[in-house]
């Protein structure tokens, strides 16, 4: 007879006279004598430690359970009855096997999501790997404290849902952001959505990755935008803005997409129209083109501008004429004022995020994240240059 069939035994024997200090004597025992070599029981003797010892361990106080928990937390092949039954404790009990324990598997991990407490989904928001299934529910139920955690394990997987949601709870909950906008599996099309929301400082952290994107993707993005432009106008010839549409295409197909058409649209104030023709112009998309005209500090269309070379005067004509109110007004003073010193390649490497946002959506992820809109301060560009 083995030692471990021995002490088996003798256990059945303790947990049916119910001492519960001979229960909490041997439970620690055979805990040991299991971990020495757990391994080498058949299925049977495993069966056997399974049962008595999840019975016991039921019956004895926390502190003892939470033992057990942390001893058997990083045994692959410890008893599955009993960790599940660990996983669903109290929290200070649960957690060590529900961050580390590898028996569990992901439909154990989702119905503890599903019946317990935060606490116990933040304990699995930092398991060494969360796949895309887990990382769902979690995503769905977990409070900020859980999501920040969540996004903060580079092991954790997201497929595009759940992404897009982390991304969409970031602008409210500024904890997330940072955790946020270091992940390399950030799709470019969010990380650049979370450009226009993010503090100067990851602002900066997101203008770094310009160099990760491939060029022929920026083209193909500008391209591409310009298509969607000129689709877009064919396809929604019944809508309200049919007319708009219809005349933007027209000046597409005649190649008379230019800084004249912009000064006379602005004057006219035709803003549908100066929206597609800006879009077009500039080579973004008219979501992105939206953004850039409601920074009413007029950051954002500085740098588009620049990027695309247009003249401070019509730069000039553009802002007057969006601008509403003597506050604006006074804003667009200064703007004119540092227009001419921001550097055009400077402009040109915010432009490279913004141009890629709509064509991200449609091609499979790239290697690495594409950053998020909204403007730098202009000063910090000019800095930058000077430096």
């Amino acid at each position: 007879m083995s030692a471990g069939t021995s002490r088996l035994k003798e256990l059945i024997a303790v947990a049916e006279e119910g001492s519960s200090e001979r229960r909490r004597d041997l439970l620690r025992d055979i805990t040991d004598v299991f971990m020495a070599t757990p391994d080498r029981y058949t299925s049977s003797e495993m069966q056997h430690f399974d049962v008595i010892m999840s019975r016991v361990t039921e019956q004895v106080e926390t502190s003892l359970r939470r033992e057990i928990a942390e001893k058997l937390a990083d045994v692959p092949n410890a008893p599955k009855g009993l960790i599940r039954q660990l996983a669903h404790d109290e929290i200070s009990v649960a957690e060590p096997v529900l961050a580390r324990s590898e028996v569990l598997s992901e439909d154990d991990l989702v119905r503890v999501v599903r019946q317990r407490s935060q606490d116990h989904m933040k304990a699995i928001s930092r398991r060494r790997e969360v796949p895309e299934k887990l990382t769902s529910e979690l995503v769905e139920r977990g409070s900020e404290e859980v999501l920040v955690t969540l996004a903060s394990n580079h092991g954790a997987r997201f497929d595009d849902k759940s992404m897009e949601k982390m991304v969409d709870h970031s602008r409210s909950v500024k904890a997330l952001q940072k955790p946020m906008t270091d992940r390399m599996d950030l799709p470019p099309q969010l990380l650049t959505k979370m450009y226009f929301f993010v503090s100067s400082a990851l602002k900066k952290e997101i203008l770094k990755r310009s160099d990760m994107l491939d060029p022929a993707l920026i083209d193909e993005a500008v391209n591409s935008n310009r298509t969607k432009i000129l689709k877009d106008a064919v396809r929604d010839v019944q809508s309200e803005v049919a007319e708009a549409r219809q005349f933007i295409s027209a000046k597409i197909n005649a190649n008379s997409i230019n800084e004249s058409l912009l000064k006379e649209l602005i004057e006219a104030r035709k803003s549908t129209e100066f929206l597609l023709a800006f879009s077009h112009h500039v080579g973004i998309d008219t979501s992105t083109a939206q953004s850039i005209l409601k920074d009413k500090t007029w950051e954002s269309l500085a740098i588009a501008c620049r990027a695309a070379n247009i003249e401070r005067q019509t730069f000039a004509k553009i802002v007057f004429g969006l601008q509403k109110d003597q506050n604006q007004q006074n804003k667009a003073l200064r703007i004119l004022d540092l227009y001419s010193k921001i550097p055009p390649e400077a402009a040109e490497r915010v432009m490279r995020f913004w141009r890629v946002r709509a064509q991200a959506a449609g091609v499979k992820k790239p290697a690495e994240n594409a950053p998020k809109k909204r403007s730098i301060k202009l000063h910090e560009i000019g800095e930058r240059a000077a430096s």
